[in-house]
């Protein structure tokens, strides 16, 4: 039998099947992405009756004869560089699982290639290898013909966006196994590699891992989870997008900057999942809020024929670009809320902007890089209009926490200075300043991301809430509320107040009358109307460094 199974289907008054006694369990997919426009036999890891449903928007899913097997396809325009794949059945819902998208042809590792002598022939020189690092002190080795003067990048999927036990490394060597060029971590734990041949001839590009987590051993590890995905290519590579965030009422092209990319190379900058479910249900990134401004989208700019893509924040508010020319920067004073994407070109280099703020007034600033894919480690410091340097944050250690809350005591013009702690520059220090002022706000986040609920068993969902206030207010009471829940569902709004015990945690109940069954998302929504109308929709727990603004729910008939 083959079962097709929906993007965003919602099933509801249908009989259970029988013989079901928990929830599928997912654990990892492989391979564990695919190719725009394709479709892909992927295999499911976990525990599940079979066939299952499944939930993933943005693609479609068939649940093949063979238990475990999925086919995914993949749409040629998804504006996308990753989804979700989560199964289902009248017992709940699995954890989500991510599936990667990019645009070059995909194949995976053929065994035995643990050897320079043994290494899997790619032909051609843009693919994506899908493989795994599975037992014993496992070496993958893939061997690829280059002319001299050719850029090769290298890149592993592996230990940051599809959760693998592993901390890889990546070598070009020869053929004779001369390291040629080396890299460990890169995108978290995850390696990079850009060479220029030197000479035309077979290079082989290889890769091992030690665990993601240290332990005593000193040894290099392997196992069923440790799958990865390898970019190689000679072409064009996105990292990332010039400028880094956009203003949400003139979208248009971006540049992009990375490897290989043509010049003065631009790319439109699309909606996340534009024109597909996954619009519907986006994913977010897990970070403080307070780093963006309330409203921002994510965006995405790729092209068929380039690897990679550049993620792009769309914003409510002013942006500005650094000349990026590797000359200090003073750029005339900009104006709060402003997002500047600017590149420390140069060991040492900082830029230096002005911003007018008055008193009364609470000014927060970030500088990101890492969590942007990007190698910056940033120092930010805040200096008042006498030069006193009031706030000042340096720490390499915790990269991602180059942020400042500022209450202001005196009018005039402050500067923000961006550096990197160890005074390194290049072409990749790509850096995003965003300059804020605190205005009344809140964010509600679920301590799961899917219930189940029965006649005789509710179910009861904990939501806390961080309430962020200006100088002069707060958010007043919040009312939260299920919408999208069908007949014979039933969960009352609950009430934040703004003192007391609700202030920052309620919890929500479930319950049914057990008129049918149902399984779908929801959402959850917070309002206040002090000091005006502000609408947030719940988000669920961290997964991955992203989350999710919808609640599975499963209603059991019984």
């Amino acid at each position: 039998m083959i079962c097709r199974l929906l993007s965003g289907v919602i099933l509801a008054g249908l009989a259970p099947a029988i013989g079901l006694s928990a929830a599928p369990k997912l654990d990892r997919l492989y391979p564990a992405g695919g190719q725009r426009g394709t479709e892909v036999v992927t295999t499911c890891t976990g525990e599940f009756p079979w066939p299952v449903k499944a939930w993933a928007p943005g693609v479609d899913v068939i649940a093949k004869e063979e238990k475990g097997q999925l086919s995914v396809t993949i749409p040629a325009d998804l504006a996308a560089d990753q989804v979700w794949i989560r199964l289902f059945n009248e017992e709940g819902i699995s954890a989500a699982v991510p599936f990667l998208i990019d645009n070059l042809p995909e194949l995976s590792e053929e065994e035995p290639n643990n050897t320079r002598t043994e290494a899997h022939v790619l032909e051609g020189q843009r693919a994506v290898v899908n493989g795994k690092l599975e037992s014993g002190a496992d070496v993958d080795a893939f061997v690829m013909t280059l002319e001299q003067g050719q850029v090769l990048v290298a890149s592993i999927d592996a230990n940051r966006r599809l959760g693998s036990p592993m901390d890889a490394i990546l070598q070009v060597v020869t053929p004779d196994g001369f390291v040629l060029a080396e890299n460990h971590d890169d995108v978290g734990l995850d390696p990079r590699v850009a060479y220029t041949a030197t000479e035309s001839g077979p290079h082989v590009v290889r890769l091992f891992a030690f665990p993601s987590s240290p332990n005593s051993s000193i040894a290099l590890n392997s196992g069923a989870a440790h799958i990865y995905r390898l970019t190689v290519t000679t072409g064009p590579y996105i990292i990332n997008a010039i400028p880094l965030a956009v203003n949400q009422a003139d979208v248009g092209e971006v540049a992009v900057a990375g490897w290989n990319i043509p010049t003065d190379a631009k790319l439109p900058v699309s909606a996340w999942g534009n024109g597909s479910s996954l619009a519907d249900y986006p994913t977010w990134e897990d970070f403080d809020l307070r780093r963006v401004a309330p409203n921002f989208r994510r965006g995405v700019a790729f092209s068929p024929e380039f690897s990679g893509a550049a993620h792009v924040r769309l914003v409510p508010h002013d942006v500005a670009v650094v000349s990026c020319d590797g000359e200090s920067q003073d750029l005339s004073p900009l104006e709060a809320p402003c997002a500047v994407t600017g590149r420390l070109l140069l060991p040492g280099e900082i830029d230096e902007f002005r911003f007018p703020l008055k008193q009364g007034q609470r000014v927060l600033i970030s500088v990101e890089s890492q969590n942007l894919n990007l190698p910056l480690s940033p120092t930010v410091k805040l200096t008042d209009p006498s030069g006193k340097v009031i706030s000042e944050v340096n720490q390499p250690n915790q990269p991602n926490k180059a942020f400042i809350a500022h209450d202001v005591a005196v009018d005039g013009e402050y500067r923000v200075t961006v550096g990197e702690h160890f005074r390194h520059g290049g072409p990749r220090y790509f850096y995003g300043l965003t300059v804020l002022l605190e205005e009344p706000n809140f964010d509600l986040t679920a301590n799961v991301d899917a219930i189940v609920v029965s006649t005789d068993k509710p179910a009861e969902l904990e939501i806390s809430i961080n309430r962020r206030s200006s100088l002069q207010a707060g958010p007043g009471p919040i009312t939260i509320e299920a919408l999208g829940l069908p007949a014979g569902i039933v969960a009352p709004p609950v009430v934040s107040q703004i003192e007391g015990d609700t202030s920052g945690k309620v919890k929500m109940k479930f319950s049914t009358s057990g008129i049918g069954y149902f399984a779908g998302p929801i959402r959850i929504v917070g309002t206040t109307n002090e000091p005006e109308e502000i609408r947030r929709t719940v988000r669920t727990p961290g997964r991955l460094g992203h989350r999710f603004d919808a609640i599975w729910v499963t209603s059991k008939a019984k």
